[in-house]
């Protein structure tokens, strides 16, 4: 009897205790399903996705990861629940519990699994399985650097010196081992907010990263530049009138500068060339469709197109003197355009490659404009640019021949004392290097890779930038939270 009593005891607690098993393993199951299902609809938030999709989403993922569900419809709006029946689930934006509990930026997801139970149905009729994940979209900023090569080093911090990048991070798209390359020694010094690589970054001779946050092996930043239509975070893609929609154009479509040339300057089109025609520095040598050298040059509100390149790959060069800009409507800037910054394009409208952008010396005061350049985004009739450009060289025309280590149309930035550029610079099929102090609030560089050299600083938090039209990289992780 005693036997009897004692081996069906035994024989409970082995089937409770090999049932356990079984339910440990569905719970590691469903947790994986309700992990996966709360990061997709933290992408969904991300998106700026409305209710529907964050849970049509989460649902998808849950059921691909392997969670059963049982007749389940997504709510129209965030349900706040906390305990769903068995094989439903909780898609919660923001969440209701844990220390995530009102966080509009997170998701949580509770799914419910009841198991009828087998051998130990002599000590229990069933059990219910649950599990609950938080994800989170964490925004660590703006970058004013961000590199958009996918290989190599795509930012290059060297020379002894201090870069300080205020209130801001940098960002390289690469997945290189060195995707971020600190040279130098102990007095070289970077101050930023954060910096994030797909790939890792190295740093030799001991330079000193006062740096708040390191990521790495992270998700590519996204081009703010690179959607049509306009997204959550990205301003939309740059497009620009064909040569004949041009407005309004120079009728002479000279270079600059020429014999006589004026100080101040209204937007249109430079350094067309005519057949043979190419611009000229008075000495027979070629020249940038715009080229400052000494003196003051004041240029109007609006749109400048530069065609072509002189024999160093550059559209814009500042070798001296002082390039400010006018204000709209008055003195020598009439008739008004109705902006109240420039935007520099340096494209190929003649089958010439399109040039860089480098200052050598001299002082550059210009600001990006404020707002959109026309609602009406067709190519080849408006213009459809975003705010905040203030430098853009068109990716298809650029000169990417090979010259020294470099590209033809690779871009110089030496920010003398005095310098002041608002806005974005955006070359994302050729290389910057830059040095000096951008002196605004809100200088961001969009490049293909990035080579910092001596002391230089950039400025640029979300609040700075979007308060002169700026739409910068956004640096974005999702991470799951509980």
């Amino acid at each position: 009897m005693f036997v009897g009593l004692a081996l069906t005891i035994l024989i409970g607690a082995v089937a409770l205790g090999a049932e356990a098993g079984l339910w440990y393993a569905i719970k590691r199951q469903d947790q994986s399903a309700a992990d996966a299902a709360a990061i997709s609809g933290a992408y969904e938030v991300a998106a700026g996705q409305a209710y529907s999709d964050i849970c049509a989403l989460a649902e998808r993922d849950a059921a691909s990861n392997g969670f059963t569900f049982q007749s389940f419809t997504c709510p129209a709006t965030s349900p706040g629940c906390t305990n769903p029946s068995s094989g439903q689930m909780c898609a919660n934006n923001p969440p209701v519990n844990g220390s995530s509990t009102g966080d509009d930026k997170a998701v949580e997801v509770i799914l419910t699994d009841q198991q009828k139970t087998l051998f130990a149905n002599l000590f229990l009729s069933n059990v219910t399985i649950t599990s609950r994940s938080v994800a989170k979209v964490n925004l660590p900023g703006y970058t004013c650097d961000l590199s958009l090569a996918k290989t190599g080093t795509g930012i290059s911090v060297q020379g002894s010196g201090t870069l300080n990048l205020t209130n801001c991070g940098m960002a390289a798209n690469s997945s290189d081992a060195a995707a971020i390359s600190f040279g130098g020694g102990s007095n070289d010094i970077l101050d930023a907010s954060w910096f994030q690589t797909v790939g890792d970054y190295n740093a030799n001779g001991n330079p000193v990263l006062n740096v708040t946050t390191e990521l790495t092996h992270s998700t590519p930043v996204t081009d703010p530049y690179s959607c049509n239509p306009p997204q959550l975070g990205c301003a939309g893609q740059i497009l620009y009138p064909s040569q004949s929609a041009t407005t309004p154009v120079n009728a002479s479509s000279p270079c600059y500068p020429w014999t006589g040339a004026p100080t101040t300057l209204q937007p249109g089109l430079y350094g067309k060339s005519n057949g043979s025609h190419k611009c000229s520095d008075g000495s027979g040598s070629s020249s940038a469709p715009m080229s400052f050298i000494s003196g003051t040059t004041t240029l109007c509100p609006g749109v400048y197109y530069l065609d072509g390149e002189d024999g160093h790959g550059s559209a814009f060069a500042v070798k001296g003197g002082t390039v400010n800009m006018g204000t709209d409507g008055a003195g020598a800037c009439v008739p008004a355009t109705g902006m109240n910054g420039v935007t520099i394009i340096a494209l190929s409208l003649s089958g010439n490659k399109g040039g860089g952008f480098n200052f050598q010396s001299g002082t550059v005061n210009l600001s990006a404009p404020t707002t959109r350049i026309s609602s009406t985004c067709t190519l080849g009739t408006s213009p459809c640019i975003p705010s905040g450009i203030l430098f853009y060289q068109d990716p298809t025309d650029a000169d990417t021949s090979k010259q020294g280590s470099g590209l033809t149309a690779d871009s110089t930035i030496t920010a003398g004392t005095g310098t002041l550029m608002q806005g974005a610079m955006y070359t994302p099929v050729t290389n910057v290097t830059f040095t000096g102090n951008a002196g605004s609030t809100c200088f961001i560089v969009i490049s293909l890779t990035m080579t910092y050299t001596g002391n230089s600083t950039m400025s640029g938090n979300e609040a700075s930038c979007q308060a002169v039209g700026v739409t910068g990289p956004t640096v974005m992780n999702i991470s799951l939270t509980e």
